[in-house]
Parts: C-alpha cells; sequence; structure tokens
C-alpha cells in the first residue's frame, strides 16, 4: 500500500477499527453469543477488502455499506417508520442519541449490511422486517 492510502482519514479510520477489533475483541466476545463471534469475524474480512480498493471506489463503497461508524436508516417495513442509527465502538455509545455499540444485538445486526437490503431484525423484545434505505459514514 502507497503512503498517500495511509494519508486518507478515511481509510486511516478502518485500520484504527482493524487495530481495535485485533486488540479488543477477546475481552468484548467472551460474554457474547458464538454468532455474534462469527459475524464480527467476517466484518473484519469486509474491512481487509475495503481496504483493497482505491479511494475513490473505497468512498463509494462506504456509501452503500454499513461499517463501524456509519450512520444507517431503518425503514419498519410494517409501520412504514424509519429510525436512524450510528453503529460505534462501546466506548462511543450513546444510547440517548441512537449510537450504540458493534456489539449490541441491533448494532451486530445492522453490521456489514448494505442499502436496499431488507432483513428480519431480531430483539429480545420482538422481530421486525426492515429495510435499510441509507447508509453513510460519519
Amino acid at each position: 500500500m502507497n503512503r498517500s492510502h495511509m494519508s486518507n482519514p478515511t481509510r486511516s479510520r478502518l485500520v484504527d477499527q482493524l487495530v481495535f477489533l485485533d486488540e479488543q475483541i477477546t475481552m468484548y466476545l467472551d460474554s457474547y453469543p458464538s454468532q455474534q463471534k462469527i459475524q464480527i469475524k467476517q466484518y473484519v474480512k469486509l474491512l481487509e477488502r475495503l481496504l483493497e480498493l482505491d479511494d475513490v471506489n473505497l468512498v463509494q463503497t462506504l456509501s452503500k455499506v454499513t461499517v463501524i461508524g456509519s450512520n444507517i436508516t431503518i425503514c419498519y417495513e410494517e409501520e412504514g417508520s424509519n429510525e436512524l442509527f450510528t453503529v460505534v465502538l462501546p466506548t462511543e455509545i450513546d444510547p440517548d442519541q441512537n449510537r450504540i455499540s458493534l456489539f449490541s444485538p441491533i448494532g451486530n445486526q445492522l453490521l456489514s449490511r448494505s442499502t436496499g437490503e431488507t432483513f428480519i431484525l431480531q430483539t429480545p423484545e420482538a422481530e421486525y422486517s426492515v429495510r435499510i434505505v441509507g447508509t453513510a459514514l460519519s
């Protein structure tokens, strides 16, 4: 990778995420179900693929896929209402601002999802059919 790529702030944020996950993953995942461990490993692979892209394609892709730091607007299919979440590291959560941890039940399910994707969002209270209507890196 050439030096110009490393000076890109977006690219640097993704590298920082990989470092965080590499250094902290065991501590955080010890108390989570094995399914979340699999999803985090898939997310790490996604980050590695993203970092292989040139800067233009990286920015374009990040406008369509959920990564840590993304603002995600979901539409609840049955109600037709929208809700905005930001998936963040555990040290940056703020429930009042819908800043949710990547390890939370909702955050983990939103991670790596693409704009336009429809899926069943499972919460401790219920299941909802939702569609990702927008994704933007904050």
